[in-house]
């Protein structure tokens, strides 16, 4: 097993800026591209440790493979699993990540988005995961990974459970919560304001997803 920490998978949706991905490329032991997400690496000419997919839309991979040598590629052509499913495998089996970013993950297609979403859910509840974009923060709460958000006081914030939540808290809050329960059939956080430049959020069961805008 590769005990690696922080990893960073990039997604074929609404495309990071440069900047971001180079910024997150570097922090990241290890950086996973997911099908057509190589088409953002070349443009920066960044290389991921992982090329992972079934490899429908990121061009001629046997010609991709010609070109780049040392690549690593794994050609996934299961259909019962999306390709990102199959990067979160990976990582998985691979790696000891505690700290999972996505790229790409935000934007183009909704169904998309909601389903990277749903999948958020699903991973390793002792993952910090954040899906980042250049319009948007998101970051997932669970019992094992609370939030700690600085220096962003006067921000919109968003408290979504995508599973019930309970034990629901907050501090640095206009409206904070305080042993909340929270789900999509009773209350929900929408549109909250940082009064402090340090917002915590925790919860004791559930998927928590705080939305912050940029």
């Amino acid at each position: 097993m590769i005990a690696k920490e922080k990893t960073l998978i990039v997604l074929a949706g609404r495309p990071p800026s440069n900047d971001l991905l180079n910024w997150r490329h570097e922090e990241s032991d290890t950086v996973i591209a997911v099908d057509g997400a190589w088409g953002f690496f070349r443009q920066v000419g960044l290389f991921p440790d992982l090329l992972i997919g079934d490899f429908d839309s990121c061009g001629e991979i046997d010609q991709i493979i010609l070109e780049n040598p040392d690549l690593n590629v794994m050609c996934a052509n299961d259909q019962e699993n999306t390709d990102f499913e199959k990067a979160i495998y990976w990582t998985e089996e691979n790696t000891e990540t505690s700290n999972l970013v996505v790229l790409g993950g935000l934007g183009n297609r909704t169904d998309h988005f909601i389903t990277n979403l749903l999948l958020g859910c699903r991973m390793n509840s002792n993952w910090c995961v954040t899906f980042d974009d250049s319009g948007e923060w998101i970051r997932r709460v669970t019992p094992s990974t609370p939030l700690c958000l600085l220096g962003r006081s006067g921000a919109v914030l968003s408290l979504l459970p995508m599973t019930p939540c309970t034990g629901v808290s907050s501090s640095g809050l206009k409206g904070n919560l305080r042993d909340e329960q929270l789900s999509i059939t009773q209350k929900l956080g929408q549109s909250n304001i940082c009064e402090s430049d340090r917002v915590e959020v925790s919860c004791e069961s559930g998927n928590l997803f705080v939305f912050v805008p940029k």
